[in-house]
């Protein structure tokens, strides 16, 4: 198993792995190889996008991937990882191969100067949320999570003219 820092050439061989994330988590979606290698390209893989594509590779194939980005301000002039998305693919899960991403997540944080690593995890799955305790990982309950979307981001938006 070989884990590394994407580059934006890479973008392709991610194309069956985040159509796999798609349709794990909002079902049988309607998803075609052309528009993911588009939004892959243009998006994720864009420089200006301030993601860093982690993959893990085993017997010669993509398994595994994270997004991360570094935010800032953070306590004590430090960064702060986010892990936006942590993804096994199915045939590799419980090997193992999500335990060593989290770990050199964890190792790639502290190179960058960051003093914590966060994420957010679905509350209802127990076998996420026993992964993660696994790692060490701790629920911070002083905070809540916000999202606009749809029309009240669009009617938030307009307030803006």
């Amino acid at each position: 198993m070989f884990i590394s820092v994407s580059d934006e050439n890479d973008w392709e061989i991610f194309i069956d792995i985040f159509i796999e994330m798609e349709r794990y988590h909002h079902g049988d979606i309607a998803l075609t190889r052309e528009m993911m290698g588009s939004y892959l390209q243009t998006r994720v893989f864009n420089k200006e996008s301030g993601t860093e594509v982690h993959k893990v590779i085993s017997e010669g194939s993509l398994v595994a991937f994270a997004c991360t980005s570094v935010m800032y301000p953070a306590p004590r002039y430090a960064g702060q990882m986010f892990i936006k998305e942590i993804f096994v693919s199915e045939r590799f899960r419980h090997l193992g191969v999500g335990k060593r991403l989290m770990s050199w997540l964890a190792r790639r944080a502290l190179d960058k100067g960051c003093l914590r690593l966060d994420w957010l995890s679905d509350k209802h799955n127990p076998g996420v949320q026993s992964f993660y305790q696994s790692v060490g990982g701790e629920v911070i309950e002083s905070v809540n999570y916000f999202r606009l979307s749809g029309s009240g981001l669009d009617e938030l938006a307009g307030k803006a003219k």
